[in-house]
């Protein structure tokens, strides 16, 4: 690689290579639909069809549960097939029931139970599309990027948390909710378009053997495995429990601080704010010498400055503790995604991808059980007891297991399975950039 070769990859990462350009243009303009589908259907619930907020939640867990039950199915069939054309058949899916949504409501036939199916259909596409994107990004870059690409794609995320209900609302505003789902409509049928432009190479790993395909093998593998194990561990307590502070925090700000909507969005935004933050860091540096312990140490400082958050009686400093702490979920959250992406096989990339895709939605049932216990302990009891939770989790792992404490950033090497099948090409050593 000449110098002028280096540099510029050092300055712009993942984006010098074309395919993963393409990709990431493509996951903006697909996360917006996502973002508008959660704020448009929240909308028309709640003031189209003038519904109460427990069918607000109803229709929240009808898009979250496909996605929980079928990532890991959806991965397995990511496993088997080409991932590529499973994200394709996805955004085709999602393209078709925004517009027939939006027909509907232009229409004046769109009912609650309509709408119920709608969100049970769109969680399953989603559950087909997010394996499939993980699977297929390391063929996108070589994998000196990998942390990079991780960082870029969370980074859409981060964004679009700041722009994407702002943007939505205005949007509904100026051309009706039916339309609006037209244009969401319209988005995704652009990313398709834009994924059509990946000029992909076949896939060159060798194939899974019999003992190695099948869900139950994909499980089996992550339980042998205490480097997957822990990561996707530590990411099933920040969704499950360190996520409760996301959905009591418009409680939080009208009960509590006492500062209305504008409050509420603003402490949304710090945490958004910091979340690219920390994106930008991970461009910069990467993900470090020590992998393991960055993740767990920065997973336990989250925990603890959102406890110190549901103490705050302040805006400012509650936006303060936001901000900071929404730079610490995004660094070990993006390290967790880029050290699994790095070590896991070819051949099980799609079932581990979908386990961790399964744990991040597991977020909608953390918020359900949050909502529970605060009606019982109190909103700030619920949020630090939720948060503390990861702490303690990060020093569990962090004094009880030896993989992410040894994990060193120049040696990260993809697991070798026990079938002797699986040393074949497309599984050999890697090292970290």
């Amino acid at each position: 690689m000449t110098a002028t070769a280096a540099t510029e990859r050092s300055r712009w990462g993942a984006l010098v290579y074309p395919n993963y350009r393409r990709y990431w243009f493509a996951a903006i303009i697909r996360v917006f639909g996502i973002q508008f589908r959660f704020i448009g259907a929240g909308w028309l619930v709640a003031a189209e069809l003038d519904r109460s907020p427990f069918w607000l939640g109803v229709v929240w867990l009808a898009t979250s549960l496909p996605t929980i039950v079928l990532s890991i199915p959806a991965g397995s069939l990511a496993d088997r097939t080409e991932p590529y054309r499973l994200l394709l058949i996805s955004q085709v899916l999602s393209f078709g029931g925004h517009f027939v949504l939006g027909l509907l409501i232009v229409t004046d036939v769109v009912a609650l139970w309509m709408v119920v199916v709608w969100a049970v259909a769109t969680g399953s596409f989603a559950a087909l599309a997010a394996p499939s994107m993980s699977a297929l990004l390391p063929r996108l870059i070589e994998r000196e990027a990998m942390a990079s690409a991780v960082a870029l794609n969370s980074g859409v995320w981060g964004a679009m948390r700041i722009a994407g209900p702002g943007l939505s609302g205005i949007l509904i505003a100026l051309v009706g909710t039916g339309q609006a789902f037209f244009v969401a409509a319209a988005t995704m049928a652009i990313s398709v378009v834009v994924l059509l432009t990946i000029k992909l190479a076949p896939r060159t790993s060798a194939p899974a053997t019999e003992a190695q395909s099948g869900v139950m093998a994909g499980f089996r593998f992550i339980w042998s495995r205490p480097l997957f194990l822990s990561v996707i561990g530590l990411s099933f307590f920040a969704s499950v429990f360190g996520s409760s502070y996301v959905v009591l925090l418009p409680i939080f700000a009208e009960d509590l601080l006492e500062v209305g909507a504008a409050g509420f969005g603003f402490m949304e935004a710090s945490a958004g704010v910091g979340a690219l933050a920390g994106t930008y860091v991970i461009l910069r540096n990467g993900i470090g010498a020590r992998p393991g312990v960055i993740m767990l140490v920065t997973s336990a400082v989250f925990g603890v400055l959102i406890a110190l958050f549901s103490a705050s009686d302040t805006l400012l400093l509650a936006a303060a503790l936001l901000l900071f702490a929404g730079l610490m979920e995004e660094a070990y959250l993006v390290i967790g995604m880029t050290v699994v992406q790095l070590a896991v096989p070819d051949q099980f990339r799609g079932r581990v991808m979908g386990v961790w895709t399964m744990t991040y939605f597991l977020a909608a049932v953390g918020g359900f059980l949050a909502g529970i216990v605060a009606e019982f302990i109190g909103v700030r009891a619920t949020i630090a007891a939720g948060a503390l939770t990861v702490t303690a989790f990060s020093l569990v792992l962090y004094f009880g297991t030896t993989e992410l404490r040894a994990l060193r950033g120049d040696s990260i090497v993809e697991e070798v399975l026990d079938d002797e099948d699986a040393a074949k090409p497309g599984t050999e050593p890697v090292a970290a950039g």
